[in-house]
Protein backbone atom coordinates (compact mmCIF):
# COMPACT_ATOMS: atom_id res chain seq x y z
CA UNK A 1 0.00 0.00 0.00
CA UNK A 2 1.19 3.50 -0.87
CA UNK A 3 -0.03 6.38 1.26
CA UNK A 4 0.46 9.93 0.04
CA UNK A 5 0.16 12.83 2.46
CA UNK A 6 -0.14 16.26 0.87
CA UNK A 7 1.47 18.21 3.70
CA UNK A 8 1.15 21.84 4.80
CA UNK A 9 -1.29 22.43 1.95
CA UNK A 10 -2.24 26.05 1.38
CA UNK A 11 -5.92 25.23 1.74
CA UNK A 12 -7.93 27.36 4.18
CA UNK A 13 -10.98 29.52 4.60
CA UNK A 14 -10.30 33.26 4.52
CA UNK A 15 -8.52 33.97 7.82
CA UNK A 16 -9.80 36.51 10.34
CA UNK A 17 -7.22 39.14 9.42
CA UNK A 18 -8.35 39.20 5.78
CA UNK A 19 -12.14 39.19 6.20
CA UNK A 20 -12.49 42.92 5.58
CA UNK A 21 -10.12 43.15 2.62
CA UNK A 22 -11.88 44.70 -0.39
CA UNK A 23 -10.95 41.89 -2.79
CA UNK A 24 -12.27 39.28 -0.35
CA UNK A 25 -15.56 41.10 0.23
CA UNK A 26 -16.09 41.53 -3.51
CA UNK A 27 -15.49 37.87 -4.36
CA UNK A 28 -17.71 36.74 -1.47
CA UNK A 29 -20.51 39.05 -2.63
CA UNK A 30 -20.27 37.68 -6.19
CA UNK A 31 -20.76 34.18 -4.85
CA UNK A 32 -23.55 35.11 -2.45
CA UNK A 33 -21.58 33.98 0.59
CA UNK A 34 -20.06 35.65 3.61
CA UNK A 35 -16.30 36.25 3.52
CA UNK A 36 -15.66 33.71 6.29
CA UNK A 37 -17.32 30.94 4.26
CA UNK A 38 -15.07 31.06 1.20
CA UNK A 39 -11.65 29.64 0.48
CA UNK A 40 -8.67 31.95 0.43
CA UNK A 41 -7.63 32.00 -3.23
CA UNK A 42 -4.71 34.09 -4.43
CA UNK A 43 -6.20 34.19 -7.93
CA UNK A 44 -8.96 36.41 -6.57
CA UNK A 45 -7.41 37.69 -3.35
CA UNK A 46 -3.87 38.53 -4.51
CA UNK A 47 -4.23 42.07 -3.17
CA UNK A 48 -4.95 40.81 0.35
CA UNK A 49 -2.02 41.17 2.75
CA UNK A 50 -2.04 37.45 3.59
CA UNK A 51 -1.47 36.57 -0.07
CA UNK A 52 1.41 38.98 -0.70
CA UNK A 53 4.04 36.27 -0.13
CA UNK A 54 2.60 34.31 -3.05
CA UNK A 55 2.39 31.15 -0.96
CA UNK A 56 -1.01 31.25 0.74
CA UNK A 57 -4.34 30.78 -0.96
CA UNK A 58 -3.60 27.90 -3.36
CA UNK A 59 -6.58 25.48 -3.41
CA UNK A 60 -5.68 24.72 -7.04
CA UNK A 61 -2.65 22.70 -5.92
CA UNK A 62 -4.81 20.32 -3.90
CA UNK A 63 -7.42 20.18 -6.68
CA UNK A 64 -4.99 19.11 -9.39
CA UNK A 65 -3.04 16.73 -7.16
CA UNK A 66 -6.17 14.94 -5.95
CA UNK A 67 -7.33 14.53 -9.56
CA UNK A 68 -4.04 12.80 -10.39
CA UNK A 69 -4.14 10.57 -7.33
CA UNK A 70 -7.81 9.60 -7.20
CA UNK A 71 -7.92 8.66 -10.87
CA UNK A 72 -4.64 6.73 -10.84
CA UNK A 73 -4.36 3.02 -11.57
CA UNK A 74 -2.93 2.44 -8.09
CA UNK A 75 -6.04 3.93 -6.50
CA UNK A 76 -8.36 1.97 -8.76
CA UNK A 77 -6.79 -1.33 -7.71
CA UNK A 78 -6.97 -0.48 -4.00
CA UNK A 79 -3.28 0.20 -3.42
CA UNK A 80 -3.43 3.92 -2.56
CA UNK A 81 -4.57 6.04 0.38
CA UNK A 82 -4.58 9.84 0.31
CA UNK A 83 -4.63 12.45 3.06
CA UNK A 84 -4.44 16.24 2.90
CA UNK A 85 -2.84 18.09 5.81
CA UNK A 86 -3.42 21.86 5.84
CA UNK A 87 -1.30 24.74 7.10
CA UNK A 88 -3.73 25.06 10.04
CA UNK A 89 -3.26 21.48 11.22
CA UNK A 90 -6.40 19.99 9.77
CA UNK A 91 -6.40 16.60 8.09
CA UNK A 92 -8.74 15.68 5.25
CA UNK A 93 -9.42 11.96 4.92
CA UNK A 94 -10.13 11.06 1.28
CA UNK A 95 -12.02 7.86 0.58
CA UNK A 96 -10.56 5.91 -2.37
CA UNK A 97 -13.93 5.99 -4.14
CA UNK A 98 -14.15 9.78 -4.00
CA UNK A 99 -14.30 11.39 -7.44
CA UNK A 100 -13.84 15.12 -7.08
CA UNK A 101 -15.32 17.73 -9.47
CA UNK A 102 -13.17 18.43 -12.51
CA UNK A 103 -14.41 22.01 -12.47
CA UNK A 104 -12.28 24.12 -10.14
CA UNK A 105 -15.12 26.34 -8.91
CA UNK A 106 -17.24 23.31 -8.05
CA UNK A 107 -14.28 21.81 -6.21
CA UNK A 108 -13.90 24.98 -4.14
CA UNK A 109 -17.60 24.90 -3.29
CA UNK A 110 -17.28 21.29 -2.16
CA UNK A 111 -14.28 22.02 0.08
CA UNK A 112 -16.05 25.05 1.56
CA UNK A 113 -18.95 22.74 2.42
CA UNK A 114 -16.49 20.28 3.93
CA UNK A 115 -15.01 22.97 6.19
CA UNK A 116 -18.55 23.88 7.29
CA UNK A 117 -20.08 20.41 7.74
CA UNK A 118 -16.85 18.48 8.58
CA UNK A 119 -17.86 15.63 6.27
CA UNK A 120 -19.16 14.97 2.75
CA UNK A 121 -21.38 11.93 2.45
CA UNK A 122 -23.24 10.12 -0.32
CA UNK A 123 -23.88 6.42 0.24
CA UNK A 124 -20.74 6.55 2.38
CA UNK A 125 -18.41 9.15 3.84
CA UNK A 126 -16.30 10.45 0.97
CA UNK A 127 -14.40 13.24 2.75
CA UNK A 128 -13.86 14.08 6.40
CA UNK A 129 -11.89 16.88 8.03
CA UNK A 130 -10.66 17.10 11.61
CA UNK A 131 -8.06 19.02 13.56
CA UNK A 132 -4.90 16.93 13.74
CA UNK A 133 -1.19 17.62 13.47
CA UNK A 134 0.78 15.89 10.78
CA UNK A 135 2.93 14.32 13.48
CA UNK A 136 -0.15 12.60 14.93
CA UNK A 137 -1.30 11.54 11.48
CA UNK A 138 2.06 9.97 10.65
CA UNK A 139 2.01 8.05 13.93
CA UNK A 140 -1.24 6.43 12.81
CA UNK A 141 0.10 5.34 9.44
CA UNK A 142 2.11 2.18 8.99
CA UNK A 143 4.95 1.69 6.54
CA UNK A 144 8.26 3.25 5.59
CA UNK A 145 7.93 7.04 5.80
CA UNK A 146 9.74 9.29 3.33
CA UNK A 147 9.77 13.02 2.63
CA UNK A 148 9.90 14.33 -0.92
CA UNK A 149 12.45 17.15 -0.85
CA UNK A 150 14.80 18.70 -3.44
CA UNK A 151 17.79 18.05 -1.18
CA UNK A 152 17.18 14.32 -0.87
CA UNK A 153 18.67 11.28 -2.57
CA UNK A 154 17.22 10.11 -5.88
CA UNK A 155 14.01 8.19 -5.34
CA UNK A 156 14.67 6.06 -8.43
CA UNK A 157 17.67 4.52 -6.66
CA UNK A 158 15.73 3.60 -3.53
CA UNK A 159 14.27 0.11 -3.34
CA UNK A 160 11.13 -0.05 -1.28
CA UNK A 161 10.30 -2.90 1.05
CA UNK A 162 6.63 -3.11 1.94
CA UNK A 163 4.24 -0.22 2.47
CA UNK A 164 5.34 3.39 1.96
CA UNK A 165 4.07 6.72 3.29
CA UNK A 166 5.26 9.59 1.08
CA UNK A 167 4.95 13.16 2.38
CA UNK A 168 4.72 15.76 -0.41
CA UNK A 169 4.53 19.52 0.14
CA UNK A 170 1.21 21.11 -0.84
CA UNK A 171 2.57 24.65 -1.34
CA UNK A 172 3.83 26.47 -4.45
CA UNK A 173 7.37 27.34 -3.35
CA UNK A 174 9.66 27.54 -0.34
CA UNK A 175 10.29 24.85 2.23
CA UNK A 176 8.32 22.99 4.86
CA UNK A 177 7.56 24.93 8.04
CA UNK A 178 8.26 21.88 10.19
CA UNK A 179 11.39 19.80 10.60
CA UNK A 180 10.50 16.25 9.57
CA UNK A 181 12.68 13.50 10.91
CA UNK A 182 12.21 11.45 7.74
CA UNK A 183 14.53 10.20 5.04
CA UNK A 184 14.51 12.65 2.13
CA UNK A 185 14.19 11.83 -1.54
CA UNK A 186 13.94 13.84 -4.74
CA UNK A 187 12.69 12.96 -8.21
CA UNK A 188 15.42 14.69 -10.20
CA UNK A 189 17.58 17.79 -10.37
CA UNK A 190 14.72 20.25 -10.89
CA UNK A 191 11.90 21.01 -8.49
CA UNK A 192 8.52 19.73 -9.64
CA UNK A 193 4.99 20.76 -8.80
CA UNK A 194 3.11 18.87 -6.11
CA UNK A 195 1.05 16.96 -8.67
CA UNK A 196 4.02 16.09 -10.87
CA UNK A 197 5.87 14.81 -7.80
CA UNK A 198 2.85 12.75 -6.78
CA UNK A 199 2.64 11.23 -10.26
CA UNK A 200 6.33 10.28 -10.19
CA UNK A 201 5.94 8.69 -6.73
CA UNK A 202 3.00 6.65 -8.04
CA UNK A 203 5.13 5.38 -10.93
CA UNK A 204 8.10 4.62 -8.68
CA UNK A 205 5.97 2.64 -6.25
CA UNK A 206 4.22 0.68 -9.00
CA UNK A 207 7.50 -0.37 -10.64
CA UNK A 208 9.63 -1.05 -7.56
Amino acid sequence: MLTIVIAEAELELVPEEALNEKCVLESAKKRGKSAKEILLDSSYHHNAEVCRSGRRGRPDIVHITLQVLQESLLNNIGELRVFVHTRNDEVIYVDPETRLPKNYNRFCGLIEKLFKDKAIKADKELLRIEHKSIEDLLKELGGEKILMHPEGARLSEHKRIGDVVAVIGGFPHGDFYRNYNLERFRIGDVELTTWATAMEVLCWYAHK
